[in-house]
């Protein structure tokens, strides 16, 4: 974490009561169980292959014939 990040971060938890103090904190432990690990490639190799072309295919013309527009109607 870059210095004025840490600062930045000191300062507003300088402020706020110590219950939500307790709160960050606990936020922060989560984040640390959770963030830190990843999943090797290999442990998900066993997937390859799941679904079928055919259903791959559907996937991809889905994709390319609803993505990137915007229907102005529905904003």
């Amino acid at each position: 974490m870059s210095s004025s990040t840490y600062n930045l971060i000191t300062k507003r938890l300088e402020h706020l009561p110590e219950e939500m103090q307790k709160k960050v904190l606990k936020y922060v432990n989560s984040l640390q169980k959770t963030g830190l690990k990843g999943v090797p490639g290999s442990s998900i190799t066993k997937f390859a292959g799941c679904i079928s072309a055919e259903d791959l295919e559907i996937m991809k013309k889905e994709i390319e014939s609803g993505c990137e527009r915007i229907d102005g109607d529905k904003w």
